[in-house]
């Protein structure tokens, strides 16, 4: 995150279909360590790309921070949309009753990404031409409040696609920026 604010870069970020069985592994052990049970947390871990001694060896998931609440950003919007239910009802759920009441969980039923773009950059798409290619599969566009625009961009967009190869394809479009103007004589 900090290149991105650092280089004034495009953020984007989306729900997986599936968490990998090593993944979810240290996920459920890091939050039985922690004792945590009806809350909202969220666990953020690193895949390391080469080994690292004291961290461990290449692929290894190392934990970067465990919180006991939400996570940040959109990510309680995009969690609800990629799979059509309603995460702080859950929540209220397990807190009040310790079972769903409410939802239905099944797998998630699409990737859901965000693409945030900011007003310093000029982009080869226009805000209409992005509603009109993406409108129907358009869950969230807006301004991204001051507070959050240094990290997450000024204008944001949020759709839900079906596969990998539409994701991708999204945030291309969206971020895609516009080529420079060469200088005049």
């Amino acid at each position: 995150m900090i290149d991105i604010v650092n280089s004034l870069g495009d953020l984007s970020y989306w729900t997986q279909k599936t968490v990998p069985e090593e993944l979810r592994d240290v996920g459920f052990r890091t939050i039985k360590a922690f004792g945590a049970k009806s809350r909202f947390f969220h666990c953020e871990f690193f895949r390391l790309n080469e080994d690292k001694e004291g961290l461990g060896q290449k692929g290894d998931y190392v934990a970067l921070e465990v919180n006991m609440r939400p996570a940040g950003g959109y990510t309680p919007d995009l969690i609800n949309y990629a799979n059509s239910v309603d995460c702080y009802q859950i929540w209220a759920d397990m807190v009040c009753y310790d079972e769903l009441r409410h939802e239905k969980l099944d797998l998630p039923h699409h990737y859901c990404v965000y693409a945030g773009r900011r007003d310093c950059h000029t982009y080869k798409h226009s805000h209409e031409e992005i509603l009109a290619r993406y409108g129907r599969q358009m869950k969230m566009c807006d301004r991204v409040p001051d507070v959050l625009s240094l990290d997450m961009g000024n204008q944001m967009y949020v759709a839900t696609l079906d596969t990998a190869t539409e994701r991708d394809a999204f945030v291309r479009y969206v971020q895609e920026q516009a080529p420079a103007q060469a200088a005049k004589d």
